[in-house]
């Protein structure tokens, strides 16, 4: 009897959990696009009632491509758009997450904004963060969805998705101190926490000074797929 590879096990453990994932956003009424165009990500992140697109997805900062970024976008039955989240990945083998941020928060938003001082202190994890490293943001839902048990199961998605593709050392956020504390990142597949994500000494008006560093490692993020697939009785034999 062949013993099976334990690296394609855990391909098809993801794979199952995407798909289990996938079918409960469906059972909800929702439909899913996964794209890398971000050109396209800009125009619909601006049609949203939060606008809000980051600087770390913005083509205006970055050359954001397929083998680098994704998006995914979920719409209703009426085709219309009600989530959105992307995520990227940087191989960081040279230098910490920390050693990133001097660089690239910088360049995001202390040169356009000469007022705002970037800091030195940040998250603790940060500093022993190296490798594949991936950033996911820009996660909104509309507001008549939320509280319908939809977001867990669509960021779980991103995760999961970001793990396929990448097979990350890690997968980190910038999270409120507020959703943090709540268990918010916990129920989506966060398992490390650190009470301060980036340092500001004096934030830019639309950046929170308060965001915890919420991440997880690859073995943690094989971890929610196999709780996934056990839950939902997907098999991936």
């Amino acid at each position: 009897m062949m013993v099976p590879d334990q690296d394609e096990q855990a391909t098809l453990e993801v794979t199952a959990a995407i798909a289990a994932i996938t079918a409960k956003v469906e059972q909800g009424g929702l439909s899913l696009k996964e794209s890398a165009d971000f050109g396209q990500f800009e125009d619909i992140v601006r049609a949203t009632e939060d606008k809000y697109l980051m600087e770390d997805f913005s083509p205006r900062f970055f050359d954001l491509h397929g083998a680098t970024a994704f998006w995914v976008g979920a719409y209703n039955g009426h085709g219309n758009l009600v989530s959105v989240q992307a995520a990227k990945v940087e191989d960081l083998k040279d230098r910490s997450l920390a050693e990133h941020w001097q660089q690239q928060q910088r360049r995001m938003f202390v040169d356009p904004n000469p007022q705002a001082r970037f800091g030195t202190e940040h998250a603790y994890d940060a500093y022993f963060m190296r490798g594949r490293i991936v950033y996911h943001g820009n996660l909104w839902l509309r507001r008549d969805i939320r509280g319908q048990g939809l977001a867990e199961p669509l960021t779980q998605l991103g995760f999961l998705l970001s793990l396929l593709k990448w097979s990350p050392d890690y997968l980190y956020g910038l999270m409120a101190a507020r959703s943090a504390e709540k268990g918010f990142g916990i129920r989506v597949g966060y398992r490390r926490f650190v009470p301060r994500g980036t340092h500001w000494e004096r934030a830019p008006g639309h950046i929170r000074p308060d965001d915890w560093l919420v991440y997880a490692t690859r073995s943690d993020l094989h971890g929610l797929a196999k709780l996934i697939v056990r839950t939902s009785g997907a098999d991936p034999e």
